[in-house]
């Protein structure tokens, strides 16, 4: 599959993503279109910490099957919103 045939799924991912984000860690405030696909999640201006990060990955296992398992991994996976869809989109991928 070319680059350009996957970027259409990955741009709805990453809206679903912002909105789980939004419901999950209570940011009623935002919209997704309030947080940049490539802004940091972690400790930066959402302000979001490791519960908030345990409480998405659980969102995210329950939504798609996902689990995010190498904690050595986790600090890059949760980088930003493109980095959480490229990880599942890559694991989908492996489960079909």
């Amino acid at each position: 599959m070319s680059a350009d045939a996957a970027t259409p799924r990955i741009t709805d991912l990453e809206h679903r993503l912002k909105e789980m984000i939004i419901t999950v860690c209570d940011l009623e405030d935002l919209t997704p279109g309030d947080i940049a696909s490539d802004q940091q999640l972690i400790g930066g201006e959402l302000d979001l910490n490791s519960l908030d990060a345990i409480e998405i990955s659980a969102a995210i296992e329950y939504e798609y099957g996902v689990r995010i398992q190498d904690l050595s991994a986790a600090k890059a996976t949760f980088r930003s919103v493109s980095t959480l869809a490229a990880h599942i989109d890559q694991e989908r991928g492996k489960q079909e």
